[in-house]
């Protein structure tokens, strides 16, 4: 459920502010308000914050990488890494640069520039050209030069022409040397910079070992900024400061008590209509499970909305079994999941997506299983109401849209209860009854097909007579336009879970298609029967990955776009922040 928010208006003495502040976050009950503009102060925090943000990212990428503090502080590792960083960065762009020059200079070979400057200070000059044959040919014809070829590439002549005075630049284009271009000297220093670039990046990870050291600075920053933002969102009214915010209802009373203790005043209401109310959702054993779900999605239902989260949940597990589709595959993720569990008992962030996905693995052994689905090998035995060829594909295509009148007509009935009121019900019933109507449609069109049966009529009949008596407003043509293509819309959304099936279906004849490929390898010669095994394998690991993401494009989209239109879910609540202490710091 979202548990009710109350609205807060907090008021302290302005001699007090900081020591109010630092009181409400040891309470750690009230999202504040922040105020809509950013202090010179706390754009210094946010950008301390990022930079570290950015460092803690980079130590990430070295193997050497720890969570432990290593008997340093962050502030030292912030500071050490940022200079680590910028010297690898440095060296790495002056390596380039070298690189680059001695790649200008490679046609015309090893030279000594020492040698050349002085033959120029004698009154010899030697240019380095470049052209065609035929540029290189009139090269050698020239009076007073001496014409010598380092190396040709495809039909371009790279060259030297010795001489008393330099060529014309534009009969014979080359190079203009710099002061430093000597192929020597700048492998040395090539070699010198690169040695600048090992040093960094060993410095970094060195640091790298004591990550748990930035991860707490991290948190001290984030701690300081959040508080220079409540401070920001602190008005002023003569001696008095005050501030606004949500707090859970549950958590007023903590709140009240620590008004009293600091001589706090306080004016507690219910939000307004226009207010953005943070959003808590209170979960059970149950209903936890599928919580990474939506953490991963970033998405949670509106204050005003509906915790529909169980409804997911269920919906989620069928449709991601039917997806998936193969016992073996299940097994495989659940023994990976148990073993994981096993191995990471300790920590507790790992606990809830753990147990969402041994859920959802022995929901796809389960389905597997009664459909004999594994890994793609016929003839293995399950329920014959999923396995008997003459009526299989029917009776799952039958079982998808039993899916979609469940789950919409759900959406609907919850969606009425929510709303409450006389018009509501019958709106939403009314729906509910058009939802029935198109699974009948769909099942004579497409699973059984035959003629329609009387009752649909009425069905039909009596849901577009409550939902045009309770729902459409005549009064508004755009609404009166609209209404058919909602009713369209309605069977569209029914429809749509035949993807079920389609894409349980393709994952079957995919994992089939390999091994049959992987057989025929197998079969070609008794030396071939490792390359049929890793054939069988890859495609078995693609139809995996495959699978994993139609469980995204469509089993979460069933869930968020389908049910969401019909419990009337925008998913555009923000979740419910309130300022308290960062654990972290005192780690």
């Amino acid at each position: 459920m979202i548990v009710p928010m109350k609205k807060v208006l907090l008021l302290a003495q302005e001699s007090d502010s900081r020591q109010a502040l630092e009181e409400l976050r040891n309470a750690g009950v009230m999202q504040i308000c922040t105020a809509g503009t950013v202090s010179a102060d706390a754009a210094v925090l946010a950008e301390k914050r990022n930079q570290a943000e950015r460092i803690l990212a980079e130590l990430e990428k070295y193997e050497s990488f720890s969570d432990r503090a290593g008997g340093i502080t962050g502030a030292e590792i912030l500071k050490k890494a940022a200079e680590a960083i910028d010297k690898r960065n440095n060296a790495e762009a002056e390596c380039e640069k070298l690189r680059r020059r001695l790649l200008r200079l490679e046609p015309w070979g090893e030279f000594n520039r020492k040698l050349l400057d002085e033959l120029k200070n004698s009154g010899v000059t030697v240019t380095l050209c470049e052209g065609d044959e035929e540029k290189f040919a009139e090269a050698q014809a020239l009076d007073g030069f001496c014409c010598k070829e380092i190396s040709s590439e495809g039909h371009v002549v790279y060259f030297a022409l010795l001489g008393m005075s330099e060529p014309d630049r534009e009969r014979f284009p080359g190079i203009v040397l710099a002061e430093d271009d000597d192929p020597v000297l700048l492998r040395n220093k090539l070699e010198s910079v690169r040695a600048l670039f090992d040093e960094a990046v060993r410095e970094l990870e060195l640091c790298s070992a004591s990550g748990g050291a930035l991860k707490k600075e991290i948190a001290s920053i984030n701690s300081d900024l959040e508080f220079q933002q409540a401070a920001d969102a602190l008005s002023e009214a003569g001696v008095v400061v005050y501030l606004s915010g949500f707090v859970p209802e549950p958590q007023i009373e903590v709140l009240r008590e620590a008004a009293k203790a600091n001589g706090w005043g306080l004016v507690i209401k219910d939000p307004d209509e226009t207010d953005n109310v943070p959003v808590l959702l209170k979960d059970n054993k149950f209903t936890r499970i599928i919580k990474p779900l939506f953490d991963f999605l970033g998405v949670l239902p509106g204050y005003r909305e509906m915790d529909v989260t169980a409804g997911v949940m269920i919906f989620f597990t069928i449709f991601y079994a039917m997806i998936i589709g193969d016992a073996g595959y299940g097994a495989i993720f659940l023994l990976i999941a148990l073993g994981c569990k096993i191995k990471f008992r300790q920590k507790e962030a790992l606990r809830t997506p753990l147990n969402m996905f041994i859920l959802l693995s022995s929901a796809t052994v389960v389905w597997g299983a009664l459909s004999g689905s594994w890994f793609g090998i016929p003839g293995i035995p399950g329920i014959s109401w999923l396995t008997d060829p003459k009526v299989k594909e029917g009776n799952i295509q039958f079982f998808c849209f039993l899916l979609a009148v469940a789950q919409l007509g759900m959406g609907r009935v919850w969606r009425a209860v929510h709303e409450g009121g006389l018009r509501s019900y019958v709106r939403h019933f009314g729906w509910t009854l058009i939802i029935v109507g198109n699974f009948i449609l769909t099942l004579k069109i497409i699973v059984w097909q035959g003629a329609f049966p009387s009752f649909m009529y009425w069905v039909y009949g009596i849901g577009l007579a409550m939902v045009m008596l309770a729902d459409v407003n005549w009064k508004d043509p755009a609404d009166c336009f609209q209404f058919p293509f909602n009713v369209i819309g309605s069977f569209t959304d029914v429809l749509s879970y035949i993807r079920l099936f389609a894409v349980g279906m393709a994952g079957g004849c995919i994992a089939a298609s390999f091994n049959n490929m992987g057989m025929d390898v197998w079969n070609a010669s008794p030396w071939f029967i490792p390359l049929g095994i890793l054939t069988i394998l890859c495609g078995h690991a693609l139809n995996i990955a495959l699978a994993f993401m139609s469980v995204l494009v469509h089993g979460v989209r069933l869930n968020t776009l389908e049910f969401s239109n019909h419990t009337g879910l925008s998913w555009s609540g923000q979740a419910y922040k309130p300022f308290k202490k960062n654990n972290m710091e005192d780690k």
